[in-house]
């Protein structure tokens, strides 16, 4: 049984055991995250925040037809969705989850952690092993190639949304506003980067997935999972950032995580 904070007991308005069906539904579940975290002061609402606003994105461009298969498109979307959504009701209610959801979870109890390094560990569970996984799971059996150019447009679709993010980091935390200045809004790189390289070994994940019998897969993903919380171990912990940079920046910070996370949450397309 994994220990689970207190305040992960907070009563949601709606039913969050059921399954999505559609985007609208994924949205809404993902304001009911914002509101507990916003109402509980739990930093795993950064990463929710983010996530409305890509999954938003995402949903702006199946109705602008930015995809070649719209409905196939809001499949994976909600496939992609009701991984973290599961992970995240397992969690809160001390049920086993993803060891990469668990170690992010885990991290909301690090009062050190910078907001991005919050974000960045949604992101690694989410797109380096949920991604993946849903691809494979929505798609027949070594058939997923015809999914790739919809698969690789989600970057382009989600990068428009990225300075959008980075203008609402700039109201929480001053010295970002000064580097976005300073390098002429380049500093997004961490951001995108941290997605696109994500959704490469992702795809990669998903091509395996696809390729594997149904017997085997259980065990690819326990590999892909045990991968994803190393590389969230190292977003805790890094070694090429000394300690007392962090520490300064973390000073610069807005402390009201209720605050940052309404302003990481109104930032859709």
């Amino acid at each position: 049984m994994f220990h689970v904070r207190k305040n992960f007991n907070f009563t949601f308005k709606h039913k969050l055991m059921k399954t999505p069906t559609n985007i609208d539904e994924v949205l809404q579940r993902l304001d009911d995250i914002i509101a507990w975290s916003k109402v509980t002061k739990n930093p795993a609402g950064y990463f929710a925040s983010t996530y409305k606003c890509m999954t938003a994105a995402v949903a702006h461009g199946i109705k602008k037809n930015k995809f070649e298969d719209g409905p196939r498109m809001e499949r994976l979307d909600v496939a992609f969705a009701s991984r973290y959504l599961e992970a995240f009701e397992n969690y809160r209610h001390g049920r086993k989850c993803t060891n990469a959801w668990f170690t992010a979870f885990e991290a909301a109890k690090n009062k050190d952690l910078l907001i991005m390094q919050h974000i960045l560990l949604g992101i690694n569970a989410h797109i380096n092993l949920d991604l993946g996984v849903s691809a494979a799971s929505v798609m027949p059996y070594r058939r997923i190639t015809p999914l790739k150019n919809d698969f690789n447009t989600i970057n382009n679709v989600i990068a428009a949304i990225s300075q959008n993010v980075q203008d609402s980091l700039n109201k929480i935390c001053y010295p970002v506003s000064i580097i976005d200045e300073l390098s002429n809004g380049q500093d997004n790189v961490m951001l995108d980067f941290a997605i696109s390289k994500a959704r490469d070994t992702s795809w990669a994940s998903a091509f395996i997935l696809s390729n594997s019998i149904q017997i085997i897969r259980p065990s690819l993903i326990r590999m892909i999972d045990n991968a994803a919380t190393l590389v969230a171990r190292n977003i805790i912990v890094s070694e090429k950032t000394p300690e007392n940079i962090l520490k300064k920046l973390k000073s610069c910070e807005s402390s009201d995580v209720h605050k940052n996370i309404e302003i990481l949450s109104a930032t859709i397309v």
